[in-house]
């Protein structure tokens, strides 16, 4: 397993330096690369969860997906538990914030869904797809309410009305109906969503690339980075190991194993995006999406390993 792990992601770091050779000799600016991002999240993204859906209903896929979602729900909660209590006042009231959101979300559909699928094959995908759509929901709900310091904001019509929600609501009757896209919807949706992780990866190296070096090494980063590639996929482990749930379905340790790898990712995009969105220092989000993004090279495949000796 830890040899498959490094290699998907010596292969999405490749993706991602050539994104950061990119933008670095091209000058790109940050509008350029939220572009880009806009298109990830309003069109490949849906595509990519329609796409995975297109196959032959039967009870045990549906139950394999209710599964991943519970598995997707719990271990977001937990992530947002953790960081809650782990980070303690300390520091910058506007930078723990930013802490505690880049530590509670992962980048399931940046990074998450391209690692599952070169690890597990695409039929896996769309077990990680089903997290993305729980990413949707939390970071626009719980998430922002952790930016703006009072839960009493938080936006639940942002949160449904969002691309990954609605194409959720698309996709899972076609699935269940047994209904398949007809020529020539069918080619472009499956087009489309070939796109996720190239251009994610492209994604992740121009953000990278934008970022200030310098702040690499401040305490808050460090902290965070830790907590999010480490305590948190570490904690998740343990209590999954002691509930079980690899046991509870027929392939649940594979399930299990989608989602820890899932859970492990880097700092969401999204910490950048939504803490310049809500008024808050965004350049040290993106520093902060930026360590966890090559910090994550290195603890994914460890994370991938320590799993596949409990569960598998």
């Amino acid at each position: 397993m830890f040899t498959i792990v490094f290699q998907q992601v010596f292969i999405m770091f490749l993706l991602m330096l050539i994104g950061f050779v990119y933008a670095k000799t091209t000058g790109m600016k940050k509008e350029e690369c939220n572009r880009i991002c806009n298109i990830l999240l309003m069109i490949v993204t849906p595509c990519l969860l329609l796409s995975n859906l297109q196959r032959p209903f039967s009870p045990e896929i549906a139950k394999e997906m209710l599964f991943s979602l519970a598995l997707a729900v719990f271990s977001s909660f937990l992530a947002i538990l953790a960081a809650r209590f782990l980070f303690l006042p300390r520091g910058q009231e506007e930078n723990r914030r930013i802490e505690r959101y880049g530590a509670s979300f992962g980048n399931v559909g940046f990074i998450g869904i391209p690692l599952v699928t070169g690890i597990f094959g695409a039929e896996y995908a769309v077990f990680a797809v089903v997290f993305v759509v729980v990413f949707h929901v939390l970071s626009w709900t719980v998430g922002v309410g952790i930016l703006k310091g009072s839960f009493r904001q938080m936006s639940w019509k942002e949160a449904l009305l969002n691309p990954g929600v609605l194409s959720a609501l698309v996709a899972v009757p076609l699935f269940v109906l047994n209904i398949t896209l007809p020529s020539p919807f069918g080619p472009v949706v499956n087009y489309i969503s070939s796109l996720n992780t190239p251009l994610a990866m492209l994604v992740c190296g121009f953000f990278i690339a934008g970022v200030d070096w310098k702040r690499f090494g401040e305490r808050g980063v460090l902290y965070t980075s830790l907590t999010r590639l480490v305590l948190i996929p570490l904690l998740t482990m343990l209590l999954y190991w002691a509930l079980g749930l690899h046991h509870w379905i027929g392939d649940g340790a594979t399930l299990v194993m989608v989602n820890l790898i899932a859970g492990a990712c880097p700092s969401a995009i999204a910490t950048s995006m939504m803490s310049a969105r809500y008024g808050l220092d965004g350049e040290y989000a993106s520093v902060i999406v930026a360590v966890t993004t090559v910090g994550c090279l290195a603890t994914v495949p460890l994370i991938a390993m320590l799993g596949q000796m409990i569960f598998v």
